[in-house]
């Protein structure tokens, strides 16, 4: 009998725009990246995105999102 999993996130980031400029100003502390925001979506919810399927001997069979 196959098994399943459902994994359910909750995955949410604040606006960072300055209210002023309308934009997202440079953030240091969050390099090599821009902004935490585009670290963030690099780092957790990218990878969050799409999960591989593998087969018996554990090879990806395919990407499911």
């Amino acid at each position: 009998m196959p098994r399943y999993i459902c994994v359910h996130g909750h995955f949410y980031q604040p606006p960072r725009e300055n209210p002023w400029l309308e934009r997202v100003e440079l953030q240091e502390s969050a390099a090599p990246w821009h902004d935490w925001n585009s670290r963030i979506t690099a780092e957790c919810y990218l990878r969050n995105s799409a999960s591989p399927i593998l087969d018996e001997k554990g090879l990806i069979r395919k990407i499911c999102d």
